[in-house]
């Protein structure tokens, strides 16, 4: 069983994976903010979207704690151009927030197959 644990994150930390499962451990009001966001954003949104996302599995009513599927992480940074393209395959509408995730290594993983985003909170700070 694997277990690893990361502590790079600015709102949330540490983020602890054991096996299957992936915990995000707020560490502030800003961090429960963003696991409350992934929960609702995840809940809401179309199936196509809904494939480019880390599945949520479950989170406190606070916001405390976030668990999400594991995926294995990426360590090369996307270009420009495959960030604007999963932008585009994003499809965001009129009225909507900026395009929750970010072209880093860190906030992206290979879940099933298919890259996903491990980190999509970013309009909630």
């Amino acid at each position: 069983m694997r277990i690893t644990i990361s502590r790079k994150g600015v709102f949330r930390r540490p983020v602890i994976v054991i096996g299957p499962w992936a915990f995000k451990i707020a560490r502030n009001w800003q961090g429960c903010d963003c696991n409350r966001y992934e929960a609702k954003l995840y809940r809401s949104v179309n199936a196509k979207r809904r494939m480019m996302l880390c599945p949520v599995l479950w989170t406190s009513p606070w916001g405390l704690l976030l668990v999400i599927a594991a995926a294995e992480p990426t360590t090369t940074r996307m270009t420009m151009e495959e960030y604007l393209d999963l932008a585009e395959e994003w499809d965001q509408r009129p009225g909507e927030a900026i395009c929750p995730f970010e072209p880093k290594p860190s906030d992206w993983g290979v879940y099933q197959g298919r890259l996903v985003a491990l980190d999509y909170s970013t309009p909630a700070w």
